[in-house]
C-alpha cells in the first residue's frame, strides 16, 4: 500500500499541531484538501490568494500558532506573494 503526497502533508501539518488550512481551491493541491479531511484539519476557503496569506498571517499572530496558506501554481503564487513577504518581515 501507498500513501498519496498531499495525504503526507497534511499528516506533517497535523504532527505539527496545524488545525487549520487557509486556501482558494486549485487543481494543483486538491490532494492536501483530501488529506486534511483525513487528518482532521479545517479547511478554509477564500476568494483571493493574498487573502488567504494575510489570513494565515493574522492567525498566527493572534494565536502564536503555526498559520498555514495553501495556494495553486502559478498567479495563485504570485498572488499571495506580498502578503508572505508581510509575514515574513513580522
Amino acid at each position: 500500500m501507498y500513501t498519496l503526497g498531499g495525504e503526507l502533508v497534511a499528516q506533517r501539518l497535523a504532527n505539527q499541531g496545524v488545525k487549520t488550512l487557509y486556501t482558494l481551491c486549485g487543481g494543483h493541491i486538491m490532494g492536501i484538501y483530501d488529506g486534511c479531511l483525513n487528518n482532521n484539519i479545517s479547511v478554509i476557503d477564500f476568494r483571493h490568494e493574498q487573502a488567504v496569506a494575510h489570513a494565515a498571517d493574522a492567525y498566527a499572530r493572534l494565536t502564536r500558532n503555526i498559520g498555514v496558506a495553501a495556494v495553486t501554481a502559478g498567479p495563485g503564487v504570485t498572488d499571495a506573494v506580498t502578503a508572505v513577504a508581510n509575514a515574513y518581515q513580522a
